[in-house]
């Protein structure tokens, strides 16, 4: 790797200073009983379109050879991955939701809370794209760092996140933590994980994604369980653990 591509990582978030890249980081050092996720592994982020080149550049000299698209038919059309037709890159588009949930045209209200428990929970029940989506990132080798998208790197990138991240057992704060870096600082996350209420939207969103969580264990007894669900092998699921925890 070229030293450009690591001096763009925030080791504290994992998060990858890029100018035109959106909510980019690493899925790594949260603790598993096999060992911390690893660098280079798995990056989570936003929309792809708007990326430049030489940001597509550095993407591609800090590892990424393999993209998973969550968004839309639509949303693809409208706004083409920057890696859909890159030869170096083996690209996916596995629709896991229709919409952008973070999208400022859609109405919010009071029941924000609802509104992505619901939201998440119809992810959770498109088993096809989850299945997609899994067993494309089972065909990753070691050198392969695996970029996984949606619009706002958000809601169904954070689903897709709490997926892997259960999948390697780690625990449920951090599970929060990754999801809430998607919205602030880490220090004011830390503050709400610690269970501040100076910032009660952030509490509404750990909520939200603890209650998704918690029913989805409740309900199939582990995200391994879940995802076993969804079609995918034990040979896929070790194949998807390895990658990141190996």
């Amino acid at each position: 790797m070229g030293s450009s591509a690591e001096d763009i990582v925030e080791r504290r978030t994992g998060i990858l200073r890029l100018a035109t890249g959106y909510n980019v980081r690493e899925l790594c050092g949260y603790k598993t009983p096999w060992g911390p996720t690893l660098p280079h592994r798995f990056l989570r982020s936003g929309d792809t379109n708007e990326l430049s080149e030489g940001d597509a550049g550095l993407l591609r000299a800090y590892g990424v050879t393999m993209d998973v698209d969550l968004r839309s038919e639509f949303e693809v059309t409208r706004s083409p991955d920057v890696f859909a037709d890159d030869p170096r890159v083996r690209y996916h588009n596995a629709s896991l939701y229709s919409v952008n949930m973070h999208d400022s045209d859609l109405a919010e209200g009071d029941g924000m809370d609802d509104y992505l428990v619901g939201g998440y929970l119809a992810m959770l029940s498109n088993r096809e794209a989850v299945r997609q989506a899994f067993s494309f990132m089972a065909t990753a080798e070691p050198s392969d760092c695996v970029l996984f998208h949606c619009a706002a790197g958000m809601d169904r990138t954070g689903v897709t996140s709490m997926l892997l991240l259960g999948l390697c057992r780690v625990s449920e704060h951090d599970i929060l933590r990754d999801y809430l870096l998607s919205f602030a600082s880490v220090d004011l996350v830390e503050d709400a994980l610690r269970g501040s209420e100076e910032h009660p939207d952030l509490l509404t969103l750990a909520n939200a994604m603890r209650t998704v969580r918690r029913r989805l264990v409740g309900g199939y007894g582990s995200v391994e369980s879940y995802l076993a669900s969804c079609g995918l092998t034990s040979r896929m699921l070790v194949s998807v653990r390895r990658h990141l925890v190996s």
